[in-house]
């Protein structure tokens, strides 16, 4: 739940998140086998989660979002593209998505590790809000 945490706490960073195939439906996916947490736990977590991506966004964090082309990862990023496009007027210039199109499974990550790209991926990132 790297990539949920990373946009769970968005809204304590002050210039960028960088997440990895966020799963932001945890009620609804099969994928996501939660048994530890309540349907309403679980919904819960998707309200708070949209909510401080939402307040992230509105005070000027960019939120860099990895995936493949796994259906399940990207249901779950467009759902988040979904809702913080009805809520937020910056979310074009503030939700990056950077697809992977050679990664057909949930480990976008170690994917790009074992490509030797993941500290690009997490550099280019983070760089990009730098002002010089």
């Amino acid at each position: 739940m790297g990539g949920s945490g990373a946009l769970l706490f968005s809204h304590l960073a002050t210039e960028s998140v960088v997440a990895f195939a966020p799963q932001v439906d945890l009620a609804r996916d099969a994928h996501v086998s939660r048994d530890d947490m309540t349907l309403l736990v679980k919904e819960k977590f998707q309200t708070r989660l949209f909510e401080n991506a939402e307040e992230a966004i509105k005070k000027g964090v960019t939120l860099f979002v990895h995936r493949g082309v796994e259906s399940s990862d990207t249901q779950h990023t467009d759902q988040l593209m979904s809702r913080l496009a009805s809520k937020c007027p910056l979310e074009n210039e503030r939700l990056k998505i950077i697809e992977h199109s050679d990664c057909n499974h949930h480990q976008i990550a170690v994917h790009l590790k074992q490509k030797g790209h993941l500290l690009e991926a997490i550099s280019t990132c983070l760089m990009s809000n730098v002002v010089m």
